[in-house]
Order: structure tokens, then C-alpha cells, then sequence
């Protein structure tokens, strides 16, 4: 049994809202200045994952006489073969839609007529998760994580897109571009994309009593609750901490650093919880919205990961997760 420094211990759990999906053509199309691109500033963490290419059979849509369904025919392309996938797309804009649009090459959009005679264009990764039976699309619709990366400038306003695209939208970030050529040559059938988050909220979570006797009782130290309840972490350790904690997750092909190693006693992103004594750290994420799980060569597929670590200097002591398994 491991020592038990003291009786209250905590966790500190980073968490996001599901993440934003884009194919790397188009982050270019996000203008300076447009009300998604401001939005997108707070997002510091990105995903490259990979899955097989979709398209939409053009003859094989149908649009049910109420307009509430549509049905038709997925090709998706895998080594050496096209596979048919059936699907039926319930149509949320019903009462606005007059008719389907003519689709075109590469047919990877679901194109409407509205009633006022507008267009409108839906991507096949969010038609994905307005379809009847998004299970029928498994595996293929799921993401192979294949590279965890951060982006944050030393001012505190550089964004996901300024380390992917620059600025301008002409200066890309060196690993994407390495990342998209390998894949591009290895897995022609393969199509990219992705995967932004934001990491702005946090939560603490604080354990107490159990079976066996601590060396420090509440009693000993009233403040520690307190203390916790102070902790605060600045926005450029939550993102180090998320990059490393998915990156020892995931371990994706195309990441070096912290794939095995985290989290290391010698790691300077751990001090701010060594400071705060926090023994234990994790890391909700999530795709649930867009029904699109996430996976890896060691991780399964799912729309929600929670990813914990022990935090501890000392090997034989008791962390928030042992007290939690122990009592």
C-alpha cells in the first residue's frame, strides 16, 4: 500500500466543448476578421486525423414528398475498392428546403434550394450526424488521430489557424505540411482533416477520508481545502498540459516528444500542479456532436476520451486516484 500523505487530495480536469471539424482546404476559406474567425481564436489545440475519402452517389438522391427525408448512397473509398453505404439524411431545415441541388465533383457536399431560392451547402461530415443510423457509416466515419499540436504566440493572440495556414494564409505551419504530404502519398484513398479545440474551462475535484490512516489529517492542515479551491492556471499550462497529456494518449505517429515519457518528475508544465500539491489531472474531450469518433493505433474509437495521470514527485505515495480506488 502506498504512503498516504494526507487525508484531501485533488484532481484538476480540463475540459472543451466538442470540436470544430475542418478539411484543410478549408481553413483558407475563413476570412480575417469574420465573426468565426474571431470565435476560433481562443481554439490552441489541434488534431490531424485521417479517414477514408466520402462522396455522394449524385444519382441515388431521393427527397421524400414532405421533405423530411432524404435518402441515398455514400461511396467510400478504401485500398483498391469503392464501398456503397445506403444512408437516410433527416432534413432539420425541412420547412425551409424546396428542392435538392444539382451536386457536384467531387460530390462531397449535399447541396438545397430553399424556398426563397437560395442555396445552401452541407459537408458530408455534418450530414454524418443528422443521419437516422449514424452507426451504419462504422468504422469509416471515425478519425485516426495521427498528429496532437498547440499553437500559442509568445503575445497570447496567436490562434490554431496562424500556426496552420500564418497570418496571411501563405505561411503554413512546417509539421501540417509534413503530416498532409506523407499521408497524401501513403493514403491517397484518404481524405484529412482538423480537429481545433479549445481548452478554457477547468475543474477541481477534491477527495477525502478513506480505509486507511493519512501521516496528515485535515485536522493538521485546515488550509488545504482552501488552497485548492484557490488554484489557478494560466491559459499557456492548461494548453502544454492538454498537448502532452493527448499526446502520451493517443501517441500518434507523428509526434515525438511526450509520446512516452508524461508525465515525467523533470516535466516544467507539471509545476503549477506540484505548486498547488495536486495529485491527480485530466482531460475530458469530445466529439459527440458531430458523431464522429476519435482513435488511434492504442486507443479505441469513441466520442468522448477521459484521460487521467497520477501527478506525484514520489512514487510510493498515494495520489487522488488511489484514495478514490481505496476507499
Amino acid at each position: 500500500m502506498k504512503r498516504r500523505i494526507h487525508e484531501v487530495e485533488a484532481l484538476l480536469e480540463l475540459f472543451s466543448s466538442d470540436g470544430f471539424i475542418f478539411r484543410p482546404s478549408e481553413l483558407y476559406e475563413i476570412n480575417l476578421g469574420s465573426s468565426l474567425r474571431q470565435y476560433l481564436e481562443r481554439y490552441n489545440i489541434y488534431i490531424i486525423c485521417r479517414r477514408p475519402r466520402f462522396s455522394i452517389n449524385p444519382k441515388s438522391l431521393k427527397l421524400n414528398k414532405k421533405k423530411q427525408t432524404i435518402t441515398g448512397e455514400f461511396i467510400i473509398s478504401l485500398p483498391g475498392e469503392k464501398k456503397s453505404v445506403d444512408f437516410e439524411f433527416k432534413n432539420p431545415m425541412d420547412e425551409y428546403i424546396e428542392t435538392l441541388g444539382a451536386l457536384e465533383y467531387p460530390f462531397d457536399q449535399l447541396r438545397f434550394i430553399t424556398k426563397s431560392g437560395f442555396p445552401i451547402q452541407l459537408r458530408i461530415i455534418d450530414v454524418i450526424k443528422f443521419l437516422a443510423n449514424p452507426f451504419s457509416l462504422l468504422p469509416y466515419s471515425q478519425l485516426l488521430v495521427e498528429y496532437v499540436g498547440q499553437s500559442f504566440g509568445a503575445d497570447g493572440k496567436r490562434d490554431a489557424l496562424d500556426r496552420l495556414i500564418g497570418e496571411t494564409g501563405k505561411q503554413g505551419h512546417g509539421s501540417l505540411q509534413k503530416v498532409l504530404s506523407d499521408l497524401n502519398a501513403h493514403y491517397p484513398d484518404d481524405e484529412v482533416f482538423i480537429v481545433l479545440y479549445s481548452f478554457e474551462f477547468y475543474k477541481k475535484h477534491i477527495v477525502g477520508g478513506g480505509s486507511y490512516e493519512p501521516e496528515i489529517s485535515f485536522d493538521k492542515a485546515p488550509d488545504r481545502f482552501d488552497k485548492f479551491m484557490r488554484v489557478t492556471l494560466s491559459r499557456q499550462n492548461r494548453i502544454d498540459l492538454v498537448e502532452a497529456a493527448l499526446i502520451r494518449y493517443f501517441q500518434p505517429i507523428y509526434n515525438e516528444r511526450y509520446k512516452k515519457t508524461f508525465p515525467k518528475e523533470n516535466h516544467k508544465i507539471l509545476n503549477a500542479l506540484y505548486d498547488f500539491d495536486i495529485t491527480g489531472l485530466a482531460i475530458s474531450l469530445s466529439t459527440e456532436e458531430s458523431f464522429t469518433p476519435l482513435y488511434s493505433h492504442v486507443v479505441p474509437a469513441s466520442c468522448q476520451h477521459l484521460i487521467t495521470y497520477p501527478i506525484t514527485k514520489e512514487e510510493d505515495r498515494a495520489t487522488y486516484f488511489d484514495i478514490i480506488f481505496n476507499i
